[in-house]
């Protein structure tokens, strides 16, 4: 007679509680880690509540406790192509009215604009046009046009 026990693992659905490592890495040249959790706590979500961005839901559906998966996303899916269109020019005082805390910006640096419905819309600061007192602002997602790499560690399922 056998020791062996089948274990039945829980299964995560649209409505379920998971706790689970993540890994974005941006596929090209050089791979590189845009966001990871491996290294700290991992992340709890409950799936279905736009929590994860849907092409990291949808890969977490049916995946079971324990399994660790790895995912090659194109751009298109992960975050969308690049738009030229949302590289926007604006003013710089509607820029320092977002940011009133930043002493300085640099290229790179996420940039906040109040809307009026009371959302705030993030961008990241491109850089200044001097001779209009602006600044160029992209609002696409930082992931926008580039394939990914989606790792996944699934710990636990409620």
């Amino acid at each position: 007679m056998s020791d062996f026990k089948q274990v039945n693992l829980p299964v995560i659905s649209e409505h379920s509680h998971v706790t689970l490592h993540y890994r974005l890495t941006v596929l090209g040249d050089v791979l590189s880690d845009f966001l990871s959790t491996f290294e700290g706590n991992p992340a709890t979500v409950a799936v279905g509540q736009a929590q994860l961005a849907p092409f990291m839901e949808s890969r977490l559906l049916g995946l079971s406790e324990g399994a660790h998966e790895v995912f090659d996303v194109s751009a298109d899916e992960a975050f969308g192509d690049y738009n030229s269109e949302l590289l926007q020019e604006v003013s710089k005082s509607l820029l320092l009215e977002g940011n009133p805390h930043v002493d300085g910006f640099a290229n790179g640096d996420f940039v906040e604009f109040a809307m009026p419905n009371g959302y705030k819309m993030t961008g990241i600061f491109k850089g200044w046009n001097e001779q209009k007192d602006g600044a160029f602002v992209d609002f696409n997602h930082p992931l926008a046009g580039h394939p990914i790499r989606l790792e996944m560690q699934i710990i636990g399922v409620l």
